[in-house]
């Protein structure tokens, strides 16, 4: 590793950021932009300890060739101080009222609540010719960056999951940040400002994995809590397979599918247990791309209204204090998926039963209408108009879609199961809410 201190003012920074993208801020391993955009005092002062020359902390890039003569710097840490600075010279946010005036040249100058473009020409030109100390580094390995990030945040208040991010493997931590910006994570899941800042979307995700690497992998867990996130997170470095990942995503993919919008019961809690129970609606044999399920998507949202509206109370008991705990976890994935199997009348949920199951629908032995759902590729139920507050269909509809091949030609891989006449509740049917638990309350 070679180690090089670069003499880099703020403008020269913003130019290499703005115009010619020379300077990186999203190395997969670093945290999201989130951390200081609700506290801008904390912004504000870092503002004014440039301009009253107090002492800053320095910046840390990995330095990367692109070209015989160009080269591309990553940011491994500083990134949360240089974005600062950029959005206040780019006018989206003004100092607080509180920021301190500073002296300049024997000069006081105000500076509460004014923007770039309020203050005097001195306190700007201070600004953009301010340099950090900046250290860059070359020849460098993932396990060497990895190693140099957790140092570098090692005496500050990084989150478990944020820590949990370098021990996955660059790697990983590209194809985590992939799902967590993909629509089913970032806009659809109720997340607040404040959990993201935390991490807290990363942190569900790697539970969802952990759940599915017990599933499918036999992966040993003794609760969801955030060190254990962490153990798993170093368990998967560079042993997380195409395998793997192609089924998560084939998960969100479906679960885009049954939301087309945010859902109040989308929560850190539930989340996890949502994803295992979409991965046993979707069955052995599923086609994506031909939008075949065992069970459809439009079929799982009715399901997941009436859940929340008819069985929340058992599961709910399994939500409060301990709910990390690995029994609760457990029970909690016990009762939802109990749920979906009586609702739906399937069979041979264990995954050693249901690849019996899709055999058995593979279309030697299906009847006609069972052959045309399950090889059809045809548009998703919306576009027959059924919409999201539609009830499943009870035995007189189930009878009229048998003998209608419009409907059959559209019945998304359903043909396991007639939805029973138990629900009757809408999409937009309330529910209780479960309660929110910090992670770190039963650790």
């Amino acid at each position: 590793m070679i180690k090089t201190t670069l003499n880099w003012t703020v403008k020269n920074l913003k130019s290499m950021f703005d115009g010619k993208h020379t300077l990186q801020m999203d190395h997969p391993i670093q945290r999201q932009n989130l951390q200081w955009l609700d506290d801008r005092l904390k912004r504000s002062l870092l503002i004014h300890s440039i301009l009253a020359n107090y002492p800053v902390p320095p910046v840390y890039c990995l330095k990367e060739a692109i070209s015989e003569k160009d080269y591309s710097y990553s940011i491994l840490d500083g990134k949360q101080r240089l974005t600062t600075i950029f959005d206040f010279i780019d006018g989206r946010y003004p100092l607080d009222t509180e920021t301190p005036s500073v002296t300049i040249d024997d000069t006081v100058y105000e500076l509460g609540g004014k923007y770039f473009t309020d203050l005097d020409t001195e306190c700007q030109q201070e600004l953009l010719r301010f340099k950090f100390t900046i250290y860059g580094f070359e020849d460098a390995d993932d396990d060497l960056i990895e190693e140099i990030f957790f140092r570098l945040n090692n005496s500050t208040p990084l989150s478990k999951p944020q820590k949990a991010m370098p021990l996955c493997g660059v790697e990983n931590a590209k194809f985590i940040k992939s799902i967590l910006s993909d629509r089913f994570f970032s806009e659809i899941c109720q997340f607040s400002a404040l959990q993201r800042r935390k991490s807290d979307d990363m942190c569900t995700l790697l539970q969802a994995m952990m759940l599915l690497d017990n599933r499918y992998e036999g992966y040993e867990f003794t609760s969801i809590s955030a060190d254990e996130i962490m153990r798993y997170a170093a368990s998967i470095k560079n042993n997380y397979s195409e395998e793997q990942k192609a089924r998560l995503y084939d998960i969100i993919d479906y679960l885009e599918k049954v939301f087309p919008e945010k859902d109040k019961m989308l929560k850190k809690i539930n989340i996890p247990i949502v994803m295992l129970a979409a991965d046993t609606a979707m069955g052995e044999g599923y086609d994506s791309l031909k939008n075949l399920y065992r069970v459809g998507p439009m079929y799982f949202r009715q399901w997941f209204s009436y859940f929340f509206a008819e069985c929340y109370e058992e599961y709910k008991l399994y939500c409060s204090s301990g709910s990390i705990k690995k029994e609760k976890t457990l029970k909690r994935i016990e009762i939802m998926e109990a749920s979906l199997v009586s609702y739906f009348e399937l069979e041979g949920t264990d995954k050693t039963e249901e690849t019996e199951q899709d055999t058995s629908l593979s279309g030697e032995d299906a009847s006609p209408a069972e052959e045309s759902a399950l090889t059809d590729d045809s548009n998703p139920l919306t576009d027959v108009g059924l919409t999201e507050s539609d009830p499943p269909a009870d035995e007189t509809e189930s009878a009229a879609i048998g003998d209608n091949a419009d409907y059959t030609s559209v019945a998304e891989g359903t043909v396991s199961y007639t939805a029973p006449e138990q629900t009757g509740v809408s999409g937009t049917e309330a529910a209780e809410e479960p309660p929110d638990e910090p992670l770190q309350d039963t650790q």
